[in-house]
């Protein structure tokens, strides 16, 4: 079980997830579990999420089927932290 959990909701946000994304991954701290919602994206979004999932197993990738808002794609992100 990771020491903490960070979680991250995501909405069509391709213009600076990666820069997201690589700013918790290069913490000095890593004992983390990363939960990352994808809340529905249209864009790259996706994308990009699952390929840090592929690489980084701190990364749990969690998909909605459709944009459902950040309220409850937080609520849906805490259920899986630890």
């Amino acid at each position: 079980m990771a020491e903490i959990s960070v979680l991250m909701c995501v909405y069509n946000g391709e213009k600076f997830l990666s820069y997201s994304i690589d700013s918790i991954l290069g913490q000095s701290f890593s004992d983390f579990e990363f939960i990352l919602v994808n809340d529905g994206s249209t864009d790259r979004s996706p994308d990009i999420l699952s390929e840090y999932a592929q690489k980084d197993s701190r990364i749990i990738l969690i998909n909605n089927p459709e944009n459902m808002g950040i309220a409850a794609s937080v609520t849906k992100g805490l259920l899986y932290c630890t």
